[in-house]
């Protein structure tokens, strides 16, 4: 069992397959070295490893960063209902009357949220930047972010939403953010300390392999995006919650203009793009775990033969799971790990 605490509903989300994933970084990494994680997203795999490795978390959306500066770079700082109300609740209230903050009230309303929802995020969204310690700030977004995940009228992501008539929808639309947002922050009175000088990154793994702190790094871990939809369609949300930025918004699904493409995504440029994180592994003699799918862009069998052209020694493992489709069930999917030891 290892550790582990349910932050956002996110697809292909690793919580699932810990006890498959980490002993087979364990294996190759000693400890205390370093692990770095090029796209963390939920920060799973990071902060399962956390009580044994110094661990460097970096994704390309500011969301992640902000869940991976609250569990992993964080190492003192905790929260819980106690504090939560202590040290939002009077701002809270504040913006409620006064609605300074209202992005979400005048965008999102009766979209993926109910008026009333999307007015204690705004208003839950400014008592969380009145607080003046930074570890806390990103607790707080990430216990924010969760339960806008747990009341969303939708399918399970932000692509779309559904009718706030919808059957499905009416008991979400009645959740009391606030009281959900209260609860979830019990989830955050523990948080791993491993004493070590742990590290978040919020760049495109390109810019990320040229700092030098990743020429110290044993393992990389690299669980990139599988299918052709990008990721930040479905997360647009919360990049907007945690930025606050009032981005402009487009179509029905109100997407941020700014979305990040990935060119893992795309047929024609994902052979490229692991060969550009295999070679450079290989370069700076790191360990490289792949997690990936059976049903990915690239076949498996084209990514083990780019894994074999830069490593020798290259093991392949599997493991038969369901794989939620937010919404339209569960599919049965093969998870393939490829573990490339350096020399």
């Amino acid at each position: 069992m290892y550790d582990n605490i349910q932050t956002i509903r996110y697809m292909g989300n690793k919580h699932k397959l810990l006890d498959f994933i980490i002993p087979e970084i364990e294996k190759i990494t000693k400890p205390k070295s370093i692990v770095c994680d090029l796209m963390s997203g939920t920060n799973c795999i990071g902060y399962a490893l956390k009580s044994r490795y110094t661990i460097y978390a970096n994704d390309v959306q500011k969301y992640s960063e902000c869940i991976a500066k609250a569990l992993i770079e964080n190492n003192l700082v905790i929260i819980n209902k106690k504090s939560g109300k202590e040290d939002l609740e009077e701002n809270y209230k504040k913006n409620l009357k006064e609605m300074e903050y209202n992005f979400f009230y005048k965008t999102y309303s009766d979209t993926y949220f109910s008026d009333l929802q999307c007015k204690d995020i705004d208003s839950i969204r400014f008592a969380i930047e009145k607080i003046n310690d930074e570890n806390k700030r990103n607790l707080y977004l990430t216990a924010l972010m969760s339960v806008m995940c747990k009341v969303q009228s939708t399918t399970g992501h932000f692509a779309q939403f559904m009718p706030k008539d919808h059957k499905r929808i009416i008991p979400l639309r009645n959740m009391n953010v606030w009281n959900e947002f209260i609860n979830k922050c019990e989830d955050f009175n523990t948080i791993i300390n491993n004493k070590m000088n742990n590290k978040s990154f919020n760049l495109d793994y390109k810019k990320l392999i040229k700092l030098e702190e990743m020429k110290n790094v044993e393992t990389f871990y690299l669980d990139s995006p599988y299918s052709g939809e990008q990721y930040s369609r479905f997360y647009h949300i919360l990049e907007t919650v945690v930025k606050y930025d009032n981005p402009d918004v487009s179509y029905k699904a109100k997407y941020r203009n700014d979305r990040f493409m990935s060119d893992f995504c795309y047929k024609n440029k994902v052979s490229n793009e692991f060969e550009n994180i295999i070679k450079y592994c290989k370069t700076n003699n790191s360990n490289l775990v792949i997690s990936y799918s059976n049903k990915g862009v690239i076949s498996c069998e084209k990514l083990e033969e780019l894994c074999r052209k830069y490593y020798d020694n290259v093991e392949i493992k599997t493991y038969d799971y369901k794989h939620s489709t937010q919404g339209k069930g569960n599919n049965k999917l093969l998870e393939y790990l490829y573990i490339l030891r350096r020399s």
